[in-house]
């Protein structure tokens, strides 16, 4: 009896070990991955994401637009293709989509480790039998083997281009890297080595502490080692590293609904740097409630300089200013011996009168919009935009600006600021520059009697700036609208849907292409084998996007945490 006791409680141990064995919860993939990388990216299921990209409309609409075929001419497409050819002769095949999705499991993770030379780690919950069918355990024989932390991985390093693979397959988990050490270390990890991993750095354990709960796609950003980074410096689209650099870490989470993407980002500020004013959190959202249904674009903000008010008031309503820029990485043109040093267009120019000013003459103009933003204290600001088609080949963009003061404005005084605001771009010692008294809507408004058009009126602590009385009346309509709640530093959105065929005929009208023309996703050429930059490239882009039918942005200050949410609104 006693035997069959010991038996039966040997038995219930075994089958209790293989239980925990088999229904342990799986690693953090961040706990196993090396220290020491730029971004790390995950998602619960890598494979489905993969799937539903493959199927999506928008990838056939991308593969066939003319804006791809622009990026594959590119200096970075080019660059990025040598980098996959050259990994593909160290792998002995060159991977396609099909490729990347038979190793494509559920929890898996990429951790990039330099930008330059593309090094990275790829980590991905597989079956077996799947590991199995894909092309990368085909060609295994190929490859050398080594040995870390108590298992076989794989390394095969091209002897010309000097690009190594490494995979290695253990307790469920695909890893691939162009490291052989990264796939080394992991596998230390994952046998419970005391090695740091990317779980342990903090700039990972900042942001995701944080950050919310994991959407269905996961980056972290260390954002002070990629601001450091040269190559990203130089190929980062925005161009905006001088804004990222104030931010030490970053995280940004996707989660799809029906009828929607969310994009919540998080950063944190460095210690060094100066933490933003207290919001007007009241007036942004006060602001918020103005926008009406005919905007197209719409942004509200608090006022931090006051001459950036300035500038953005004369910029839109007065007098734009040219933008003057060269591209210091461009060498001078060379100039033929041959050319002449002038031409008979040069006895236009005259020698005894200085020629215009760098600033095309809206610096006074500028000056008294800041003087007037000083006086009332303003401290938000609303910008409400739209497109608004018209006869003939132009499209008026007309706009409302609406400023938030910290008291009543006083309307003397602004009409009196105006009028030297628009008085030297638009009259002579300002004659003929009277205000006359109108309507927008249902609403009374004053209007410059001017060149250009210029209206404005009062109510309390809020301007209303515009140039359009459309626009302006449905603006004024939504005076005392209940505000949404919540507290924003920063909102803003975009209209798609309505924007884009405006959009389209201004692309068109850039590249003076016919109406009938470009109507598809592949645009016709210019006659050398290339689409017309605007009206092909740029508008192909709207078109793959057409989809997306709002976006909108807002931001939230939270001592040295910044959150942002982007809200991109789909087509059903």
């Amino acid at each position: 009896m006693k035997r069959a006791v010991l038996l039966f409680a040997l038995l219930l141990s075994a089958a209790g070990y293989v239980f925990l064995q088999t229904n342990s919860p799986a690693p953090k993939l961040a706990n196993i991955m090396p220290s020491g990388a730029m971004l790390y990216l995950e998602a619960p299921d890598f494979s489905r994401l993969l799937r539903d990209w493959d199927t999506s409309k928008m990838k056939a609409d991308w593969l066939g637009s003319a804006n791809y075929a622009v990026f594959s001419r590119s200096n970075l497409f080019t660059k990025l293709q040598e980098v996959y050819s050259q990994y593909g002769e160290a792998a002995g095949f060159l991977p396609d989509l099909n490729s990347v999705m038979e190793i494509a499991g559920t929890d898996s993770a990429l951790a990039l480790y330099e930008i330059r030379d593309v090094e990275f780690l790829y980590v991905s919950r597989i079956a077996d039998a799947d590991l199995l069918k894909s092309q990368l355990w085909a060609v295994r024989e190929k490859f050398e083997q080594r040995q870390a932390g108590g298992v076989s991985f794989y390394l095969r390093t091209d002897p010309t281009t000097k690009r190594t693979v490494a995979f290695a397959f253990a307790k469920g988990y695909l890893l691939l890297a162009t490291r052989d050490d990264l796939v080394a270390q992991t596998l230390e990890l994952l046998a419970g080595g005391p090695n740091p991993s990317i779980a342990s750095d903090r700039w990972y354990r900042d942001a995701t502490a944080a950050a919310s709960t994991p959407g269905e796609l996961r980056l972290v950003m260390n954002l002070e080692s990629l601001v450091k980074s040269v190559p990203f410096r130089s190929y980062w689209v925005q161009r905006n590293a001088s804004a990222i650099r104030p931010y030490w870490a970053g995280i940004a989470d996707v989660k799809r609904t029906a009828g929607a993407v969310t994009e919540s980002r998080v950063f944190l500020r460095t210690p060094n740097a100066v933490e933003p004013a207290p919001p007007a959190a009241a007036g942004i959202s006060s602001l918020l409630a103005l926008v009406p249904a005919e905007a197209g674009l719409y942004k509200a903000m608090r006022v931090g300089e006051s001459s950036e008010a300035a500038a953005l008031i004369v910029q839109k309503l007065i007098g734009p200013q040219p933008q003057r820029s060269s591209n210091w990485r461009d060498a001078p043109l060379a100039v033929s011996p041959d050319s002449l040093a002038g031409s008979e267009g040069d006895l236009e120019t005259r020698i005894d009168e200085q020629p215009l000013p760098a600033d095309a003459g809206i610096s006074d103009s500028v000056a008294a919009a800041r003087a007037m933003v000083d006086k009332s204290g303003a401290r938000a600001l609303l910008l409400v935009q739209s497109s608004s088609p018209a006869a003939g080949t132009f499209v008026p963009m007309p706009c409302v600006i609406v400023l938030e003061g910290v008291q009543d404005w006083n309307r003397d005084d602004v009409r009196s600021s105006l009028t030297a605001v628009a008085g030297k771009l638009w009259t002579t010692s300002q004659l003929g520059a009277g205000w006359v008294s109108g309507t927008a809507g249902r609403h009374p408004i004053e209007r410059l009697n001017g060149l250009g058009s210029l209206i404005f009126t009062n109510q309390g602590r809020f301007l209303f700036l515009s140039n359009n009385s459309g626009l302006l009346a449905a603006v004024l309509d939504r005076v005392g609208t209940t505000p949404a709640s919540g507290t924003v530093t920063f909102a803003a959105g975009f209209r798609h849907s309505r924007e884009r065929s405006n959009y389209e005929r201004v692309m068109k009208a850039l590249d003076f292409t016919s109406p009938a023309a470009n109507t598809g996703l592949a645009l016709p050429d210019r006659g050398d084998g290339a689409s017309a930059f605007f009206s092909g490239n740029m508008a192909s882009l709207s078109r793959i996007l057409s989809g997306v039918t709002e976006v909108r942005v807002t931001e939230q200050e939270r001592g040295a945490v910044t959150a942002q949410t982007v809200l991109y609104e789909m087509a059903q």
